[in-house]
């Protein structure tokens, strides 16, 4: 991510969500900050239904852009 702003305005979050259990986990929570790439994994049951939310929110502010990029994601 990179996000020259505060988690006021800007953030990326990813979530997990368990559609069988209702069960849903953050694997990346709320936050505005600049990294290097970051590994993230979770653990998955068998016959359940996942849904992967990868959010990247920006204010649209023109001065200071922020962006996410997600690589090589995968379920299984």
């Amino acid at each position: 991510m990179t996000c020259p702003d505060t988690v006021s305005y800007d953030w990326v979050m990813v979530t997990l969500m368990d559609n069988t259990d209702g069960v849903s986990s953050t694997l990346v929570p709320k936050g505005c900050m600049t990294t290097a790439w970051t590994q993230v994994s979770a653990g998955l049951t068998a016959g359940h239904s996942y849904t992967l939310t990868l959010t990247s929110h920006d204010d649209g502010w023109p001065s200071d852009p922020t962006y996410t990029l997600f690589d090589a994601v995968s379920l299984n």
